[in-house]
């Protein structure tokens, strides 16, 4: 069959001129969209969901429209060229004069020069579409075939991706009783009431949803395992969700309109929107469904952990995952906390908060000894300030610096809701070449500035004072100093915190000094940590589980990091008995890692547990304590500030609590390999 054949073939003439009018038809309902979702920006996920979803819908309707319409359109010219005369054609119609002469003869001159302007134009634009008209209707074959090439393409795709996804099922076993138990309780209470399996596969790297009709849960073996039972129950609550509201049909229907109109940017870029949007729904739902955030976006969190460095053929354009979507952005919403005031709408409610003013003021002058006493007792409590070394955190997975934000989100939430007033110090080398930031690191360090956590500096790089001349180690400060204050002068804060890499306060006393006087004149303050640990060194081991996705290892790493600190703390308020009589304001040197965020809520509880309110660095450091005489200079080594008094003091140093000895293999290795 040649072109000019099918040419003349009236279906092929008219999908090609649909296909022509669905580009501007596309593009138009693309732009809508965008300006829809700009002003619906405070609106809630799932209303922006179903604006992109109509959109979509609308993009398919419009051509199918244009194709019936155009269809009907040339079935009528055909007919209506059968029965019509040479006479009474269109163009026969054209040749009459297209007015009529008025009495007056000037009269009829002007409106003979002016129909006759006019039919010049129409004459004009007639000719001009005509010609379009006819040069287009020879590429229409070509249009056509491009068009069935891509759909046939695209169809394979989606067919080979189901295929997968039936393979995926049928490889996949029955989770245990105990799962399969709660799963179906799960169920109830979200409101799913169709028997939905829950399968464990090998081949998957997130749980997913597959089928409509007959839905399953697809779980990896890793996550049923890595996963704490709560944060596993948050994600297949996810799962659940997505089958409520049918949404394995819903993405089925929105891959047929890609394969069918996949030549148009506009569709894949709604496409993007709606799978986007899709999750944020969900995410909205688990939130409601359990009224607790921060466990939620740790769960995810840790499931693209789990899903790091494993290799998955997962059509993910076929499926309904629970970490789909952009990951970061989720979990960023997801830990956004609401932050709008709500106005009063009328009189009474304004009528009504006063009097619960009233009554609030009323108590708390009513119950005024009560609250001293307790307020004695709250001064009484001990103290601890956390600094954290370094911001932003040291990249070590394989998807850095994305895992690195990850990790500054998931700790600062931990943070806070532990009321913890962190100073995090900055290490320039990891956000700047000293002449231009890396931006993605650059904003983790906003992100905790903005979370309202102060940043304090080290050097530039992580450097030995004992291995560095004095000079060099200024400089490297000073230029640490300066990139800091870029950061922080954005915000209009200030800078007042420095602590020592490693610990170390140099070679000699004289450099020491030296060193504090410059940090004074500059108006810096160097930090005294009382609590020093290794728990660097179990960061790092954890690190090198997580990118082996070793969930096991990562258990125990967990389990012993926190005995190790327990024993740590009992260490220092030894220490503090000994040398003072008392509990003494500690400070904790930590490394902003995956590790602490983690444990976040085991350590800080611990330290709750114990007695300890969490305190600002400065009044941490107002202890009277903290102004005890030291000399420790002259040894490549960082101690704690106890130690370093007890040293001045010429006390026995205490026996310190050993490191797991597989975590000291593992930074034994890392030794080695360097």
């Amino acid at each position: 069959m040649n072109f000019e054949i099918l040419q003349n073939l009236p279906l092929v003439e008219v999908l090609g001129w649909t296909l022509f009018h669905s580009i501007w038809q596309i593009l138009f309902i693309g732009i809508g969209l965008f300006v829809g979702l700009k002003a619906a920006t405070g609106a809630t996920a799932n209303f922006r969901y179903l604006l992109a979803c109509a959109a979509m819908c609308l993009m398919l309707i419009l051509p199918l429209t244009t194709f019936v319409w155009l269809l009907n359109s040339a079935s009528e010219n055909q007919a209506k060229s059968a029965h019509l005369k040479p006479e009474s054609s269109y163009l026969a119609q054209r040749e009459k004069p297209p007015f009529e002469k008025t009495v007056s003869g000037d009269i009829t001159t002007q409106t003979q020069i002016s129909s006759e302007n006019q039919e010049s134009n129409f004459e004009f634009i007639a000719a001009f579409q005509k010609q379009f008209a006819n040069n287009f209707a020879r590429i229409l074959p070509l249009l056509v075939w491009f068009w069935l090439f891509g759909v046939a393409v695209f169809a394979l795709r989606t067919t080979g991706g189901f295929w997968h996804l039936g393979t995926s099922r049928r490889q996949s076993k029955l989770v245990s009783e105990e799962w399969q138990t709660k799963f179906v309780l799960l169920s109830r209470k979200v409101g799913v009431y169709k028997r939905v399996n829950i399968l464990e596969s090998a081949v998957i790297t997130a749980p997913v949803v597959i089928g409509w009709l007959k839905p399953v849960v697809l779980v990896p073996a890793s996550v049923l395992t890595g996963l704490s039972p709560s944060q596993l129950e948050a994600v297949l609550v996810h799962e659940l969700i997505h089958i409520r509201r049918h949404d394995f049909l819903v993405n089925f229907l929105q891959t047929a309109i890609e394969n069918l109109l996949f030549f148009h940017p506009s569709v894949w870029w709604i496409s993007r929107q709606i799978r986007e949007l899709r999750e944020f729904a969900c995410d909205d739902a688990v939130v409601k469904f359990y009224g607790e955030r921060l466990n939620y976006a740790s769960a995810l969190a840790n499931l693209e952990t789990l899903r790091q460095g494993t290799q998955s053929a997962q059509p993910q354009y076929l499926v309904v995952a629970a970490n789909g979507g952009k990951l970061m952005n989720r979990i960023r919403r997801i830990l956004q906390k609401e932050t709008e005031i709500k106005r009063p709408h009328s009189l009474w409610s304004a009528g009504l908060a006063l009097m619960l003013i009233s009554a609030f003021a009323l108590i708390t002058f009513s119950v005024g000894e009560r609250v001293s006493v307790k307020a004695k007792s709250t001064m009484n409590a001990k103290k601890i300030a956390i600094g954290f070394v370094s911001i932003p955190p040291i990249d070590r997975s394989a998807n850095s610096p994305a895992d690195s934000t990850a990790t500054a989100h998931l700790l600062i939430e931990k943070l806070k809701s532990h009321h913890v007033p962190a100073v995090g110090f900055l290490q320039g080398a990891m956000i700047s070449d000293g002449e231009k930031m890396f931006p993605v690191r650059t904003e983790i360090v906003r992100i905790w500035r903005d979370a309202g956590f102060e940043i304090g500096i080290g050097g530039y790089k992580h450097i030995w004072f004992y291995d560095t001349s004095f000079d060099d180690y200024v400089a490297n400060t000073e230029k640490n100093e300066k990139i800091a204050k870029q950061i922080l002068a954005e915000k209009n804060l200030p800078l007042r915190y420095f602590s020592y890499p490693f610990l170390n306060t140099g070679k000699t006393t004289e450099d020491k000094n030296r060193f504090e006087n410059w940090l004074a004149e500059r108006g810096l303050r160097s930090v005294k940590y009382t609590f020093d640990n290794q728990e660097w060194m179990y960061s790092y081991a954890y690190d090198m589980a997580r990118n082996d996705n070793d969930i096991a290892g990562m258990k125990q790493i967990r389990h012993e990091f926190l005995d190790y600190m327990e024993k740590m703390l009992a260490h220092y308020e030894a220490y503090s008995q000994d040398m003072f009589g008392r509990d003494i304001n500690q400070t904790m040197v930590l490394t902003t890692s995956r590790l602490i965020a983690d444990t976040g809520d085991e350590l800080f509880g611990m330290l709750e547990k114990n007695g300890y309110n969490f305190v600002a660095m400065d009044e941490a450091q107002a202890d009277a304590a903290y102004q005890t005489p030291e000399n420790f200079t002259g040894v490549k080594a960082g101690i704690s500030w106890f130690e370093r008094w007890a040293m001045a003091q010429n006390k026995k140093l205490r026996d310190e609590p050993k490191v797991d000895a597989l975590v000291e293999k593992a930074w034994d290795t890392r030794k080695i390999q360097k």
